[in-house]
């Protein structure tokens, strides 16, 4: 199919048993990849059609610009001339996100826009321009402007000496050369993304090992790259250009070193990685989008493993949503929104069953990874890789049972449970075991006492029960229903500063010389997490107390106190204090009302929930 014109043929995909088994156990090969890229060309070539049949019948939403079917007709004489060159460029991630965009914004839904319509139609303008540059075409075309930047997708962009924040240009061009031209002022530039004064060329980074390569844009320039609104250029990113080169030269060779069986599918698909700011350290932020096949915004890492996991963590996602735009694994959303152990905030099961698929590809980077890691390199390894084998095997046996799935949805799950099955014959050293085993306690606590809160009048059976120094109520308590708690944040805490521990030690030592400013520097914490990660439980214990007969309540010191319970041995109450924390601490607050209560005493009373059957 080209974007000529329809076609009376339709062009049917479908994936073969093979990859989807591979898919289904969370991997996947080059060419499964091969066959989502060719899915992926048919809903881009629809994504365009959609956006010209929405503008055919108003052609002045182009504003200063050609009228779209202009740019169209420049892009249809490139794909006559040099067809692979403009499948291409039409392949390219950001035209997806843009396409999203500008037909949410076409059709009326709600979106981020801050300036006029006709600038993000003009995306098309500028493909159109490159397409006509790569075929070595005659042409001219006017593209937008935005605060002096003009951008080419996949070249790069030019500096121009706008008068306005919203304008245009003209770009010229012949024999694979062009000017982009406003008010007088030229900037010249070649279809290999080569330019002058004012031009700022798309890098490219291309790593090779053991006979695998990773060719990829660094676009910081594209006004699409960061998936839901136009961003402008962030140039200032030229300064770390040298430094992504090569973290991604490592990160390419540390993947092929340890699983080539992942790197080849990221280097058959992978286009594109937009660099953003670090961010604090062990809490890396990496995004990618369905619209966006191919292309993933990274922070800017501390080193090449955590590079390399984070390649392969959004490649999942990648593959995923490839997969979702040939059949769907939901028949439908639960009223309720599920616990997702990697995140803050209840999830829609759409968006846990991304998560899980994202965290086999980590938990087995991890376990391949644990045999050739040195130094601190090793403890990080088998810490992350016995977190998330416990979080992955229970969020996977929760989501099989799932009435919502359809058949590939439950195919996909039972391919994913038979590759964490193989995880739980690998031993782990018990020390960072039971400091893994802990991260995933804490977690799963702390998620609870933001997002479910007990019946008010099963509160008060067990407060009146308390107060009349009766024995436990034996009462039902089913889960209570998840509402959303917007507070909810940094539930990771205690796990980074245990990742400080391990692999820098002596950066550890400094957070412990000021525990007042440790949240300065691991947001979230205090000194009771403080003491607590440094392996100082009865201090940690004492602090959480303190603040708990103080009056601050928060989450984070009830789960810190289900820890430290259970580190010195005050079963009772750290089996409640994890298995229902929220009903501990709402019956603590109706009697705090009233009288001090000790909250390790009231958490044995409680004890688990009753076992049902």
């Amino acid at each position: 199919m080209t974007v000529t014109q329809p076609t009376d043929e339709l062009v049917r995909h479908r994936l073969a048993r093979h990859h989807f088994g591979v898919l289904a156990a969370g991997g996947g090969d080059a060419d499964t990849v091969e066959e989502l890229l060719a899915a992926e060309h048919s809903w881009r070539l629809l994504q365009l059609r959609a956006v010209l049949d929405a503008v055919a019948g108003t052609p002045e939403v182009a504003g200063p610009l050609p009228p779209v079917a202009e740019a169209w007709a420049l892009l249809v004489a490139a794909q006559r001339r040099a067809p692979a060159e403009v499948d291409r460029l039409i392949a390219h991630p950001h035209v997806g996100t843009w396409a999203g965009y500008v037909l949410r914004r076409l059709r009326g839904s709600t979106v981020t826009a801050d300036g006029p319509l006709w600038a993000d139609l003009g995306y098309l303008h500028a493909l159109a321009a490159v397409a006509g540059l790569r075929a070595g075409l005659s042409f001219a075309v006017r593209v937008p402007v935005r605060d002096g930047f003009a951008a080419l997708p996949t070249l790069g962009g030019a500096v121009l000496p706008a008068t306005s924040r919203w304008t245009v240009a003209e770009v010229a061009g012949a024999d694979g050369a062009a000017t982009v031209s406003l008010e007088g002022h030229r900037v010249a530039v070649d279809a290999a993304g080569g330019g002058a004064d004012g031009w700022f060329a798309l890098p490219t980074v291309r790593a090779e090992a053991g006979g695998q390569t990773l060719t990829v844009g660094l676009d910081f320039l594209d006004p699409y790259r960061n998936l839901r609104s136009p961003t402008p250029p962030d140039l200032d990113t030229v300064a770390t250009v040298d430094r992504w080169r090569t973290l991604l030269t490592q990160a390419w060779e540390l993947l092929v070193r340890v699983c080539p069986e992942r790197a080849a599918p990221i280097g058959r698909g992978l286009f594109s990685v937009v660099p953003q700011r670090p961010a604090e350290r062990f809490r890396t932020m990496s995004a990618s989008a369905g619209d966006a096949f191919g292309s993933m915004l990274i922070s800017e890492p501390e080193d090449a493993p955590e590079l390399a996991v984070t390649l392969v963590h959004e490649f999942q996602h990648i593959k995923l949503g490839g997969l979702l735009h040939l059949t769907p694994l939901l028949t439908a959303e639960p009223p309720h929104r599920l616990y997702a152990p990697w995140r803050d905030d209840p999830r829609p099961l759409g968006g846990l069953l991304q998560g899980v698929y994202a965290f086999v590809g980590i938990t087995e980077f991890w376990r391949a990874y644990r045999p050739v890691a040195t130094g601190v390199g090793g403890p990080v390894a088998h810490f992350e890789f016995a977190r998330w084998r416990r979080q992955v095997a229970a969020t996977l046996e929760m989501l099989r049972a799932r009435p919502e799935l359809t058949d590939v949805g439950r195919h996909l799950l039972d391919g994913l449970a038979g590759t964490a099955a193989t995880w739980w014959s690998e031993p782990v050293p018990a020390e960072v075991l039971a400091a893994a085993d802990a991260a995933v306690d804490d977690h799963r606590a702390q998620w609870r006492l933001h997002h479910r809160h007990p019946d008010p009048a099963v509160v008060r059976v067990f407060a009146e029960a308390w107060q009349a120094g009766a024995a436990r109520p034996a009462v039902d308590y089913p889960d209570p229903p998840v509402v959303a708690d917007a507070a909810a944040r940094r539930l990771d805490t205690r796990a980074v500063l245990l990742l400080w521990r391990l692999t820098d030690p002596e950066g550890f030592e400094r957070l412990r010389k000021d525990p007042s400013a440790v949240g300065e520097r691991v947001t979230g914490a205090g000194p009771a997490d403080l003491a607590y990660a440094a392996g100082d439980t009865a201090h940690a214990h004492q602090l959480l107390l303190g603040e708990l007969t103080g009056g601050s309540d928060t989450p984070s010191a009830w789960a810190g106190l289900a820890l430290t319970s259970a580190a010195l041995g005050l079963d009772e109450a750290a089996t409640a204090l994890r298995s229902r924390p929220e009903l501990v601490r709402a019956v603590h607050r109706r009697l705090a009302a009233a009288t001090p209560t000790d909250p390790v005493d009231l958490a044995a009373w409680i004890g688990p929930a009753p076992t049902v059957g």
